[in-house]
């Protein structure tokens, strides 16, 4: 056998190390690439050691070291650049490998025959023995080489740590052996120790001294012994001599240290177990507190360092509520501690957002001062304690307990009605009841935990059945239980009965209890906090406030953390109230239910028995959704839906209908896409009122159109929609009724609305015609101007075209021109108001034929044909874009005290919470789906109005309650007012079926270029014009319609109930600066109105004005900041101004007209209602007060003027 040292080189390579011997070409190429190239791989040089059989020796190159000195200092010009490039996977270098054995790698190089063969590193390479550490560490001369053995003998030389460390040895060993020492010497740098065993001690001596004066080490100089054979005496379990208790102290830190509430009996079993010594109680007490003040500071210092510690824990926390109770001694400035209360900020921010319960509890100190701590705990999302308030005091006291709540009131929360839950300690009771602390009642409520008047009864009475029937009473939730529970309790115990009555039922009974204590029975959260505490309860006060600081702080780092996991996860509700909720609506599926109110939320719930032969199941409970009542009164209590909520809410938000008789194309209506998710969101109205953004209309051709009825068109041109409560609307409007469906009945926009609000014309002749015209001619003819080939395109005019070559009109224009421009401005008006065209830009010319004299276009029912526009544009499918065109009826306003449909069925905005407003879509949608009958107005318009309005707004009221088609072109529309009889007052009987022909809502222009759409719909126009056989007559009844009156029992299984597939409460907005301070303009406009009609005649007249001036200024403010429409219910003018302005507005002295038709029946009985109310309304100006004469101006040359 024989050893060989190879030196090698090896260098990271793809997927494996390359390993190249020192001695070869190749490595000399690669160590020089590496000096080179800075991004070459690392190399590593190394040593093996090979062991193999003596063979016949090889002529091998041997290797010098001027050979590699001469090498490396070759210039890079003496290499060729060709032969290595520095890149070791380069086409010199592609090397292949392969192995053939486990020692051996064969290195293959491209274009070289020659084999080059290097062993790999041996195993036993890497198998080195740890070095010892003594051997490591002896070059460290300053320290001892001689070390002590505990509980061995002790040689001269050893060194210790310092004099305590010696004496601990000392102690050890002596305790140990069952030997005394005493100190014979003890100086600073000296101590010597001898035998101390009485009366005749042995010889054994020990003697150290600090050599070093920059060292606290000692080293033995001296030692004799061991104790002689005769020093020995008798084991006794007993105490010894030398346990002290710095040496204890010392023995049971590490112990102390992991528990702080190690017992003092586990001090004695420890020392017992080590020596055999049974110490006394008090010496493992006092050993216990050195070893605490040992490590967490000294008792009396902690006391010195705790305002320095409050002081960095405000600082570092601002928020953080620190108050100080002190004693001061005699007249000096010196104060000694009494009492702290603290607060840490997130605990106060946090307390915001829990329930409104608070346990209170206060729990002994046990370390050398004595103390209580008093906490107060609340309750989280997750049914956890949530920290809110501490205090360290003297003791449980009146003085105490009232200086705490007081704290908590003053720097914590100031909630109103918050509930305390707390033992009965007489400290506590008087806290609560202490006027004007702000804890008696109804600023807070005082309950009583219901586990510690248990024991006090059982403690009273010692009996254990007594206690149990009062717990089971005290936590019945319904008081048909609790009465019998008390009862029962009466009968085992009438003492005790009267002994639990004396406290206060509502203070312990969870069915009387008013919900205030959220479902929580006892004081458990606190004391639970208390236990978390336990060991802390031994600390220095400094030390036991930190640790109170660092275990609230990790609770709300673990519980951020819980929540943000549950929130990235979608989950919108703590695991604990989740998994509750999933119960009760597991329940709550197999519940029975009967609606009573459904629009008002009341529901009767039969629970089911259940599989098992017993008597549970099959009660009876009343759901009050509006209220939020259960009377089970879970819910009530808990503050969260009982499986009985859950049942009859699965009810209420089944969708309907149950019958689908009526409304036959629900599978297609856009609720069906809503509730199923496939939400669009809000529509776009289209009015195209941006057309009219740069457009001038000339005072000829207002005063042209003010002789027609399409001035109030005209007039209406600009205002605003309410979008999202449009789209609530429209989500209800039915095809197959021509109504909107909503919770208390059927409603929708009739010949009536269109007129008041509207002033278009009912009666009349269709607008239709013939498709079939050369409309380039017919343009040219009427309009004096030919459009050019992209703005006409079949029967479809540009807007723009009208807008950019009819704005304005010439100085000098004759009447010709006049009527071109005002033909111009009517189709404008016609696009954007009238009849919006889908695509947003065109409008079709076929109503230009009607305009071709001016002078008749007022025989037209523009009215009708409007209301069967929007009765078409209405329905929008879920496969229909989200747009809807011009829905002015709804919510528009061209009346100064007439407001729109809109306005006036949803006054749910009149009874608001005040505050606050319903700004979206969605929540409209749950007002209208909770919509209750006093918040609907059956009668958008009080008789009043029909006094002051202009004829044209009322003149064709004989034709409001026709039955009829309504025709507008290819549009065809019924009209269906028996449906609605409320709305004109009329008793609401269980309508017909009706028919509104589906075939007739997919009909349109599109493929009917020349069709005559007058022959097409003959037949609708021959009922048009026999309308008045057909028009509907109801009885008088202005009652409110009952929930099981015939009609709404027959609708409520017939109707589309609800739109948003979730019951929630109304979404309410706060309102913003702006609306807030409109109502409250509105509230000084009203008082100033009411003390100006008041106001005797005897009156200053500067007293009037100062009034009318404020009112004024009020009513210009609102109308500025959009709010106007607050005033419009606040005037009412005396009978004399209504009377003065009909005058004025007739112009000739006479009254207005009964009717403008003999058999005009509707009109007769809204004028009988209104002589019956005797009320009366007069117009008013733009400042909003009564002005009879800018009424002259504004009403005298209206279409009633002109003609009948």
């Amino acid at each position: 056998m024989s050893s060989q040292l190879n030196v090698k080189m090896k260098f990271p390579s793809s997927g494996c190390f390359k390993v190249v011997p020192l001695n070869c070409e190749g490595s000399f190429k690669a160590l020089w690439a590496s000096v080179r190239h800075s991004n070459a791989p690392s190399m590593d040089i190394f040593v093996e050691v090979s062991t193999s059989q003596i063979v016949t020796p090889t002529p091998t190159i041997p290797l010098r070291l001027d050979d590699v000195a001469q090498f490396v200092s070759l210039q890079a010009n003496d290499i060729n650049e060709g032969e290595f490039d520095g890149n070791l996977e380069g086409d010199e270098f592609d090397e292949e490998f392969a192995t053939l054995d486990e020692n051996l790698i064969v290195i293959e190089e491209d274009g070289d025959d020659d084999l080059v063969f290097a062993s790999a590193p041996i195993v036993e390479f890497n198998k080195v023995d740890p070095l010892d550490e003594d051997e490591l560490n002896s070059w460290k001369t300053w320290e001892s080489m001689v070390r002590y053995e505990k509980g061995k003998e002790f040689a001269v030389g050893q060194v210790f740590t310092n004099k305590a460390s010696i004496s601990d040895e000392v102690t050890f060993y002596s305790v140990q052996a069952n030997q005394f020492f005493k100190v014979a010497e003890s100086k600073p740098d000296t101590v010597t120790y001898k035998c101390g065993r009485s009366p005749s001690p042995c010889n054994w001596r020990l003697r150290a001294t600090r050599k070093d004066p920059y060292s606290q080490a000692f080293t033995i100089v001296t030692y004799k012994g061991p104790h002689d054979s005769s020093c020995v005496g008798d084991m006794v379990p007993q105490d010894h001599f030398n346990l002290k208790r710095a040496f204890i102290s010392h023995l049971i830190r590490n112990y102390v240290e992991g528990d702080w509430g190690y017992k003092v009996m586990s001090v004695v079993e420890v020392i017992l177990d080590k020596f055999g010594y049974k110490i006394s109680y008090a010496k493992a007490w006092n050993a216990k507190q050195r070893a605490i003040g040992d490590i967490f500071g000294d008792w009396d210092a902690s006391y010195e360092m705790l305002p320095r510690f409050m002081q960095g824990l405000k600082e570092s926390n601002p928020g953080t509520v620190v108050q100080w109770s002190t004693t001061p001694i005699g007249n000096s400035n010196v104060h000694t501690f009494k009492r702290v209360f603290w607060a840490f900020k997130p605990c106060i921010e946090g307390f915001e957002h829990c329930r409104p319960v608070l346990t209170i509890d206060g729990t002994h100190l046990y370390g050398k001062f004595k103390g209580t701590i008093l906490t107060a705990m609340s309750i989280d999302a997750n049914n956890q304690i949530f920290p809110v308030a501490f205090a360290i005091v003297e003791s449980e006291n009146n003085e105490s307990w009232s200086w705490f709540m007081a704290c908590i009131r003053l720097f914590v929360t100031k909630r109103s009605g918050l509930c305390v839950i707390s033992d009965r300690h007489a400290g506590i009771m008087n806290a609560m009841s202490e006027v004007g602390s702000g804890w008696e009642e109804p600023h807070a409520f005082h309950r009583i935990c219901i586990r510690h008047l248990a024991s006090n009864v059982n403690t009273r009475y010692k009996n254990v059945k007594v206690k149990n029937m009062f717990g089971s009473t005290a936590m019945q939730f319904q008081e048909k239980k609790f009465d019998i529970g008390f009862a029962r309790l009466g009968e085992m115990d009438r003492d005790a009965q009267h002994y639990v009555a004396d406290v206060g039922i509502e203070k312990w009974s969870i069915c009387h209890d008013g919900g205030h204590r959220y479902g929580i029975l006892t004081t458990n959260l606190a004391e639970a906090f208390n236990n978390v505490l336990k060991g802390a309860r031994f600390l220095p006060i400094t030390a036991l406030v930190q640790c109170i600081f660092f275990r609230v702080n990790a609770y709300f780092v673990e519980r951020r953390e819980e929540a943000r996991k549950r929130l990235l996860q979608g989950q919108h509700y703590s695991s604990k109230i989740t998994h509750l909720l999933e119960e009760n609506c597991k329940k709550g599926a197999y519940h029975k239910v009967v609606s009573f109110d459904h629009v008002g939320g009341l529901y009767q719930v039969t629970t089911r028995r259940g599989s098992r032969n017993v008597s549970r199941g099959s009660h009876l409970h009343t759901v009050d959704l509006s209220k939020r009542t259960c009377t089970c009164n879970k819910f009530q209590t808990y503050k969260y839906p009982c499986s009985h909520v859950y049942g009859s809410m699965e009810y209420r938000l089944q969708p309907g209908p149950v019958n689908p008789e009526v409304l036959t194309q629900q599978e297609t209506h856009r609720s069906k896409a809503i509730w199923d998710g496939d939400d669009k969101g809000s529509l776009r109205c289209r009015s195209h009122l941006a057309m009219h953004k740069g457009f001038l209309v000339s005072d000829r051709v207002v005063d042209f159109i003010r002789e027609s009825q399409f001035y109030f068109i005209h007039r209406v041109v600009g205002l605003k929609f309410n979008i999202d409560f449009i789209t609530a609307l429209v989500e209800r409007w039915r095809p197959e009724t021509h109504t909107f469906h909503l919770t208390v009945g059927e409603a929708t926009v009739t010949l009536q609305d269109v007129q008041v609000l509207l002033g278009l014309r009912i009666r009349g002749d269709v607008v239709t015609g013939s498709a079939a015209c050369n409309w380039r001619t017919l343009i040219y003819e009427l309009l004096g101007q030919t459009p050019g080939e992209e703005d006409l395109k079949g029967a479809s005019l540009r807007i723009g075209w009208l807008t950019e070559n009819f704005s304005g009109l010439p100085e000098q224009a004759n009447e010709q021109v006049l009527h071109q421009y005002v033909r111009a401005y009517l189709l404008i008006l016609m696009a954007t108001v009238m009849f919006p065209d889908k695509s947003g830009n065109d409008i079709q010319v076929v109503y230009l034929p009607l305009l071709r004299d001016l002078d008749a276009i007022d025989d037209f029912s523009w009215g009708s044909a409007v209301l069967a526009t929007l009765y078409r544009n209405l329905f929008t499918g879920p496969e229909n874009p989200p747009l809807i065109q011009g829905p002015y009826p709804l919510g528009s306003q061209h009346q100064l005290q007439v407001d729109s449909l809109g306005r006036r069925w949803l006054s749910v905005h009149r009874r608001r919470p005040q505050g606050t407003t319903i700004t979206t879509l969605l929540g409209y949608r749950d007002a209208l789906d909770n919509m209750r009958p006093d918040q609907f107005v059956w009668q958008p318009y009080p008789q009043a109005i029909f006094s002051f309005l202009p004829e044209a707004c009322y003149n064709d009221s004989g034709e409001w309650c026709v039955v009829s088609p309504m025709i507008c072109f290819d549009i065809v529309e019924w009209h269906l007012p028996n449906r609605v009889a409320r709305q004109f007052g009329w008793k609401q009987n269980i309508p017909e079926p009706a028919d509104t022909e589906p075939k007739l809502h997919k009909m349109d222009k599109r493929g009917a270029h020349s069709r005559n759409w007058a022959e097409y719909h003959s037949a609708y126009l021959d009922m048009w014009f026999r309308r008045y056989q057909f028009r509907f007559i109801g009885v008088e009844d202005n009652s409110d319609m009952g929930y099981n009156d015939p009609y709404m029992v027959w609708y409520r299984d017939r109707t589309r109930r609800f739109i948003s597939p979730t019951f929630q409460q109304a979404y309410q907005a706060p309102l913003g600066a702006t609306a807030y301070l409109a109502h409250g303009f509105a509230e000084v406009h009203r008082t100033c109105n009411t003390e100006i009609q008041a106001m005797p005649q005897e009156v200053p007249p500067h007293y009037r004005n100062i009034m009318s001036n404020i009112r004024d200024n009020t009513s210009q403010s609102l109308e500025h900041v959009g709010y106007s429409h607050l005033l419009q219910q606040f005037h009412q003018p005396t009978q004399e101004t209504q009377v003065e302005e009909q005058h004025e507005e007739r112009g000739d002295g006479s009254t207005m007209q009964e009717s403008t038709t003999e058999d005009d029946e509707t009109l007769q009985v809204f004028r009988r209602r209104s002589r019956r109310t005797n009320t009366s309304m007069s117009p008013i100006n733009e400042q909003g007060t009564p002005e009879p004469s800018k009424a002259k101006k504004i009403w005298s040359r209206l279409p009633g003027k002109k003609k009948t």
